[in-house]
């Protein structure tokens, strides 16, 4: 049914302007500025080039720096400066409103919106920033993600650029901070460490929505998201235990919980009835690597749809990054390949995460654009597959309010 492919070579490019990658449009890269920026009458920004002092050593990749002279222009929005920068004479009553007004929407408003109940949402809005001030990185993490909540929120396309241009910014700000300075994830550190990978994930679930046409860069951006989501559990697997004994143990949800995820049995009855036939069909057509690591991802998948039916609420967040956290190398080299078979299974991924974006407003539209990629990456005599994921995907859902 189906040979072994590589992936078709493609054209593209991850140096457009800041504004465009924030509409998600194609970018011509003019300098210094854009025809879009020109066009919307918006400051053109392009990001600096990738610092290769932190290609080694974090467990995260590097990122662009932020340097003290970086400003956010416009009518409404004041400069945005690193923090905790350090100046021989410091004005220690100089006031970044934009940073002020970014960490009391966090507190007040985001973080609400991302634990699975009251306990989690108290951990968020105060232990959080609490240690957040003795750690840079995880402080510029929760302005960016904050920053990107109120661009989802804002009215007008123009506010919701500049806050999308902050966030990117501190997004930016958080990575470097963290290639930098956190070596070993150890006894000292490991639960700011676990808080930054809590935060980083909202934050690359929503900024990887992609409306553009261009379905390279829509799945590029879903591939990167799952592989950094990926990273992190080997980061942090040695101290889960202590985690979940102390007051983080809160934001840990119950639809995850008491699961044996490497030998738990799956149910004999579940609604992925199609998936189970796929992977008989495709049983003898591929080498056993490449069925075991379909086989592999299948059996989650199906533990977690199992899961989720238990509870009368959406899936978690959480719920969401077992699958992730737990599907083979193998199975993201192929995904990454955009082999058939992989794109069908994250299809049916994707019905789970749709499900869970009535719960999380960073969730929205991302299913729908694994779905848009899945369809124009799978071939036509393999697209009858993906028929049970397109037709839960297109029921309608009461979608959540963003706030």
């Amino acid at each position: 049914m189906e040979k072994v492919k590589t992936r078709k070579p493609h054209k593209k490019s991850r140096n457009g302007c800041i504004p465009c990658k924030a509409r998600h449009v194609k970018c011509d890269e003019q300098q210094p500025s854009c025809a879009n920026c020109v066009k919307q009458s918006t400051p053109c920004e392009y990001r600096l080039a990738k610092s290769r002092e932190g290609s080694t050593g974090s467990p995260l990749p590097a990122t662009s720096a932020v340097t003290p002279s970086s400003t956010v222009e416009g009518p409404s929005f004041e400069p945005v400066l690193p923090i905790l920068s350090v100046t021989s004479e410091p004005d220690l009553t100089a006031l970044n409103i934009t940073q002020l007004r970014l960490l009391h929407h966090y507190t007040t408003v985001t973080a609400q919106t991302l634990g699975a109940d009251v306990d989690a949402h108290g951990v968020l809005a105060t232990a959080v920033p609490q240690t957040a001030f003795e750690y840079p990185f995880l402080l510029h993490v929760l302005l960016a993600l904050a920053a990107l909540h109120l661009s989802k929120l804002s009215a007008s396309e123009q506010e919701a650029v500049e806050y999308a241009l902050i966030g990117g910014r501190h997004h930016d700000a958080a990575l470097t901070d963290f290639q930098h300075t956190v070596r070993d994830i150890e006894q000292s550190n490991f639960k700011a460490v676990l808080m930054f990978a809590g935060i980083l994930f909202p934050y690359s679930c929503a900024s990887s929505v992609d409306t553009s046409p261009d379905i390279d860069h829509a799945f590029d951006s879903l591939l990167s998201n799952l592989s950094l989501t990926r990273r992190v559990r080997p980061m942090v697997a040695s101290f889960y235990e202590e985690f979940r004994a102390s007051m983080l143990g809160k934001l840990i949800p119950k639809d995850v919980q008491g699961i044996d995820w490497l030998t738990q049995e799956p149910p004999e009855e579940t609604e992925l009835v199609q998936l189970r036939k796929f992977a008989e069909a495709v049983h003898h057509l591929y080498p056993p690597d490449i069925v075991d690591a379909y086989g592999h991802a299948i059996h989650i998948l199906v533990l977690t749809f199992a899961a989720a039916e238990k509870s009368s609420e959406p899936p978690s967040d959480a719920l969401l990054k077992i699958w992730i956290h737990f599907v083979s190398d193998r199975y993201v080299e192929l995904l990454s390949e955009r082999q058939p078979g992989s794109l069908i299974i994250y299809a049916h991924y994707a019905v789970l995460m749709q499900r869970s974006s009535v719960r999380y407003w960073y969730l929205v539209g991302v299913a729908e654009q694994i779905l848009r990629v899945t369809e124009a990456l799978v071939p036509s005599e393999w697209a009858v597959w993906l028929n049970w994921p397109k037709e839960q995907l297109r029921r309608p859902l009461e979608m959540p309010n963003a706030s």
